[in-house]
């Protein structure tokens, strides 16, 4: 069988020289590369925008503009071009804070053909480490791990099969914490669409005035201070999949207009006149029991219905005891490796962790369990499960578990004392501004005194 042919890699050239340009272009057209060139902004804009460049080499100096003006159109549009600025005018900060931003690096002229070459393949790699398939499938696939056995987490293993299968929108229902994301995300990737956008949007974080600029994006000039024009999620999101978190807190007036693009498929831009068609999978969750939010006017009933072709219900984690072990135990061994504490970190005792009610499900349980790590470090008594909701233990007080705010309240004292009653020595030793200090220690005098 024929070896499959590799195509050719898309990159911008952004420069104004033409001379440089000619030669950068047939270098690496030479070179098998997929070249697109401008000498300015507005069109290099334009060419990012039509065409997926993998690499952009972007002159600092172009005509009549800066090429910054393009390296912000790819950062504010999260495209993953990687770029390299070609300056004549050295590392100056500018350049340090572009790079900081998310340049991948500069080429100072003149430079040798060879150089550019190799600052270029390195991008090409990077890229490809970063955006192949492969990478996209390993990475996606073990942040999205669904822990447990139990019958109710196996009914929503395969409800999330039936909803991959289709193209329907879903309608993920559930307490906070229960891994509703997760969810979603798990039907995205055993989906048809799985390769392409995975846009998830919590709706409680949207003021009420931005969700349509937000969603259907605007053009430019559309209202005061919008000097150019910006894509919408639904635009990103276009033969992806659209996550709409806690959708329960959508405003009304807007719930009506999401509607219209589920059934038409189309929307306008704000300040446009032009209709816009997108395929977009709407999937959408929520910690509200949106037939109530119905019945209080919070909620559209014919969007709710539209939503809900599939209704996936996840369970907390009191209603699977038997998963509770397994899911800390994955959890404990992941912190461990991110912490950096897989040296000293002790082993839990798993099944006295069934007996709790974990009103916060698995972001309570993973909560409880960074604490009892970082208690480790400090010869503290862990495990004894604390909400951090009750009233904070007296640190001389043996039997009641430490808060990690004693912990720490306890180490500063400590190192206060040793120092003699020496603020400004302890705040050193201790990593703390000084007058974060001050009023910590303020603030635990006055608590003293409460308790007194």
């Amino acid at each position: 069988m024929a070896e499959k042919q590799k195509s050719k890699v898309p990159i911008l050239i952004a420069e104004d020289d033409s001379l440089l340009s000619d030669s950068i272009t047939e270098f690496l057209e030479d070179k098998d590369f997929k070249v697109y060139h401008s000498d300015n902004c507005t069109d290099a804009i334009q060419i990012l925008d039509k065409f997926t460049i993998n690499i952009a080499l972007i002159d600092r100096k172009l005509k009549n503009s800066e090429g910054y003006e393009i390296l912000d159109f790819i950062l504010t549009n999260g495209l993953r071009t990687k770029m390299i600025v070609m300056t004549a005018y050295g590392q100056d900060h500018s350049i340090k804070e572009n790079i900081r931003k998310g340049t991948f690096d500069f080429l100072e002229k003149p430079f040798k053909m060879e150089t550019l070459l190799k600052r270029v393949d390195n991008a090409v790699r990077m890229y490809e480490l970063e955006y192949s398939d492969e990478a996209a499938e390993v990475y996606g696939r073990s942040t999205s791990i669904i822990i447990g056995e139990s019958n109710e987490i196996n009914i929503v293993r395969k409800m999330i099969s039936m909803a991959a299968s289709t193209n329907s929108p879903a309608l993920i229902q559930g307490e906070t914490g229960t891994g509703k994301e997760l969810i979603a995300r798990n039907i995205h990737l055993e989906s048809d669409r799985s390769r392409k956008q995975f846009i998830s949007v919590n709706c409680a974080s949207i003021p009420e005035t931005l969700f349509e600029s937000e969603f259907f994006g605007y053009e430019k000039g559309a209202f005061t201070g919008a000097i150019k024009g910006k894509q919408g999620l639904f635009e990103i999101a276009n033969f992806g999949v659209l996550h709409l978190d806690e959708i329960g807190e959508m405003p009304v007036e807007f719930q009506a207009k999401l509607l219209r693009v589920i059934e038409s498929g189309t929307f306008i831009k704000l300040g446009g006149t032009k209709e816009i068609s997108v395929d977009v999978r709407i999937i959408a969750s929520t910690n509200k029991n949106l037939k109530e939010e119905i019945v209080k006017k919070n909620f559209r009933e014919d969007l709710y219905f539209r939503i809900a072709v599939f209704n996936i219900f996840v369970p907390p984690l009191r209603d699977r005891v038997e998963d509770i072990p397994l899911i800390a135990e994955y959890l404990w061994r992941n912190l461990i490796i991110r912490m950096g504490r897989d040296y000293f970190a002790p082993d839990i005792n798993l099944d006295a962790l069934k007996g709790r009610e974990w009103r916060g499900n698995v972001r309570e349980l993973r909560n409880h369990l960074e604490n009892s790590l970082i208690h480790s470090e400090f010869d503290s008594p862990i495990l004894t499960y604390t909400t951090g909701l009750e009233q904070d233990p007296k640190p001389d007080d043996p039997s009641k578990p430490f808060l990690i705010d004693d912990v720490i309240k306890l180490h500063v004292l400590n190192i206060l004392k040793s120092t003699g009653n020496n603020k400004t020595r302890t705040a050193e030793m201790v990593g703390m501004g000084l007058s974060t200090l001050k009023r910590k220690l303020k603030k635990w005098e006055q608590d003293s005194h409460d308790e007194e």
